[in-house]
Order: C-alpha cells, then sequence, then structure tokens
C-alpha cells in the first residue's frame, strides 16, 4: 500500500496533499524494502510474495519512468544519422569544480571538457558563468576557443545563469513570465534542418536549504543514539525541512502549470528540458508532460539513476520532455562529477521521411 501511493503521490496537487508529493520521493526505499521482504518471504510465506508483486504492478507505470528497462540500443545506420540530432542538459554549477580546485589530476576544466568531449549538437545549461580563464576553475583559453568553434550558435544570460550552445541556428523567444517564473524559464526557437522546435531550458525552484538545514538532513539519515535523539530529530526536521520542501512543491507546480501553458499557446515540436529540482513522475513533471509529452529517460535509457549527488540528495531531478515528430532512441547520464549534477544526453532521431536532408550533412 505504501508502495502504491508512493507511486502516484505525483498525481496529487501539493498545495492540497503535500505529504503525498512528499511520499512520491521515498519511491527508491520502498522498492528496495520491498525486494528484502520478496526474499524474505520465498523462504517464510511465498503467499506473501503475490502481494508485493500485485503492489509492483500497480505502480508500474511510475516504476517504469524511474528505473525503465530499455535495454538495448541499435545502431544508426549511416542514412539515420544523418536525420538524428543530440540533445545535453546539463546544470554546470557556474563551472565550479565540486570536488575542488585542487582535485587531483585535473589541469583544465573538467565541466568544459566533458562538453567538448560528448560534442553534442545542442547543449542546454543551467548555473551558467562567465568563462573567466584567470579564474582558480581551470578554465583555458584553448577550451573556450574550441567551445566557440564547435558551437557557432550561443547565447548567455548571466543574471539567470543560462546559456545555449548549438551547432543548429536558433532565436530566443519572448516570454510573458509572472514573477514566480521570471528566472525559471527561457526559451528558444531551433531550426534543425528547416524543421522549427521549440525549447524551454528549465531551472524551477529549489528546496533552498541552508547549510544548517543539509547538516540536519545529514543527521536525519544516521542511526539516532536513543529515543530522545530521535524526537528531537523529527522535531527539527518538521519544522525547518519539511516546511520548505512544502513551499517548494508548491512554488514548481506554479512554474510547471506556466511551463505547460506555454508549450499549449506556442504548440508544434517541443523540447523541454533542464533542472526541475524534483523527481520524475512528481506533480510538476506529470502537469508538463501532460498526455502529448514523452520522458526522454523513460523512453531510451536503463535503469535508475541520480543526477544530483550532492548532500546526500540523490535523485534525478534533470529531466528531458520532448514531443514531435522526432523520438528519444538513447538517452544516457555523463559520468562526471565535477558539477553537483550530472548531464543528461539524449540522440533524437526524425521520424522517417520528415526531413529529408538536401545534402545529407548536418549543418
Amino acid at each position: 500500500m505504501l508502495t502504491v501511493f508512493s507511486a502516484y503521490g505525483g498525481t496529487f496537487d501539493p498545495e492540497e496533499r503535500v505529504i503525498a508529493a512528499m511520499a512520491a520521493m521515498v519511491l527508491p526505499l520502498l522498492l528496495i524494502a520491498g525486494g528484502v521482504l520478496f526474499l524474505v518471504n520465498l523462504f517464510f510465506d511465498r503467499r506473501l510474495v503475490f502481494i508485493l508483486l500485485a503492489g509492483w504492478a500497480v505502480s508500474w507505470p511510475s516504476i517504469r519512468v524511474f528505473a525503465p528497462l530499455n535495454g538495448w540500443t541499435r545502431k544508426l545506420t549511416p542514412a539515420e544519422q544523418k536525420r538524428s540530432f543530440t540533445f545535453m542538459t546539463y546544470n554546470v554549477l557556474h563551472f565550479w569544480d565540486y570536488r575542488g580546485p585542487d582535485h587531483p589530476g585535473v589541469e583544465r576544466n573538467a565541466t568544459l571538457d566533458y562538453i567538448l568531449d560528448a560534442d553534442a549538437d545542442i547543449v542546454s545549461i543551467q548555473e551558467y558563468d562567465n568563462l573567466d580563464t584567470g579564474g582558480e576553475w581551470k578554465i583555458t583559453q584553448a577550451q573556450v576557443d574550441s567551445l566557440y568553434k564547435r558551437y557557432p550558435y550561443r547565447y548567455t544570460q548571466l543574471n539567470h545563469g543560462y546559456a545555449l550552445f548549438s551547432k543548429y541556428p536558433f532565436e530566443p523567444i519572448q516570454l510573458e513570465l509572472e514573477k514566480v517564473s521570471s528566472n525559471a524559464i527561457t526559451g528558444f526557437c531551433l531550426n534543425i534542418d528547416g524543421h522549427r522546435i521549440h525549447l524551454l531550458n528549465l531551472h524551477l525552484k529549489s528546496i533552498g536549504l541552508t547549510p544548517e538545514d543539509k547538516e540536519l538532513y545529514k543527521e536525519a539519515l544516521a542511526v539516532p543514539q536513543n529515543k530522545g535523539e530521535l524526537k528531537r530529530e523529527i522535531k527539527e526536521v518538521k519544522s525547518q525541512l519539511l516546511s520548505k520542501l512544502a513551499e517548494a512543491f508548491r512554488i514548481r507546480t506554479i512554474q510547471a502549470r506556466k511551463v505547460r501553458h506555454i508549450v499549449d499557446s506556442i504548440g508544434g515540436p517541443f523540447i523541454v528540458a533542464g533542472d526541475f529540482n524534483d523527481i520524475p513522475d512528481c506533480y510538476a513533471v506529470r502537469t508538463i508532460r501532460g498526455k502529448d509529452m514523452h520522458d526522454a529517460y523513460a523512453e531510451a535509457a536503463f535503469g535508475p539513476t541520480i543526477t544530483y549527488h550532492a548532500d546526500r540528495f540523490y535523485f534525478r531531478i534533470d529531466q528531458i520532455l520532448y514531443r514531435g515528430p522526432f523520438t528519444a532512441i538513447h538517452t544516457e547520464r555523463g559520468d562526471i562529477s565535477s558539477s553537483d549534477h550530472n548531464p543528461l544526453l539524449t540522440t533524437f532521431l526524425f521520424n522517417k521521411g520528415v526531413i529529408p536532408p538536401p545534402d545529407g550533412q548536418k549543418q
């Protein structure tokens, strides 16, 4: 029952049932606990195994989003490569190195090196900052020159920390945003081989935890020494953390509804990606996804993953949603920890016959 409630916690409006939104965050723990009970019940009471299986079956739509089983990625033919493109979303933490400026074996900025090595056609960035070659984060002029040469079409917005680097031409689009969403959404119209695709780069509301809050969270994960310690931690978590979680859920709900309104009002093919600061299948993601968008990770990846690894908050909070005459055929998480986020990289394939490249080459 707990697993089913957690799996569908994202269907409840957090403004009305915030406990459901919080319950959705513990689905991974409940699945692990269920797996342990499954093994135990094989030896002690096999009838209970069927109860667990029934719970997982009912919860499968959410489980497959959290842990998809797309185990086989076919290799693109030369013809398919001509009508494919790759897209990356990455919160780069201002190009700081989360591991510290003196991390051993790093002579150049590791985040920039990863972006260059991945060579995605379109790179959508959050928490972008000046590429300061004189700072402590080892950004070299050679990296900057390579980035600019690789991506002739560029957009940067330092006030809100957004950037877009593209091998395809694009234009920023003006969005009418209220205050709560003004720094959470930026939009573009891409021209990919003559096909117009709108892109929204998101950085939705974070929990906004202070260093003291994060330390409290770490303490809450540890085993308390006695009942008094447990009661104290529960009281502090309720007063400090849960109230901030509830407020963040409320604001993300407003922002998600605005994103969905933009998608509906513009229409056509869309990619909505970025740092959602929330888990897959939460209310905000469900609101944006609606009935006509796809989750690129759920459609084209294998197994669970995390994209945020700081302060023991191990969740996939970076998302890529899309709709249009193309399909996500492969999605992977970048194995790089220089930022507190990991990037997501998706290969999209246009449906056959949609865009016939005039010369067989990408721009």
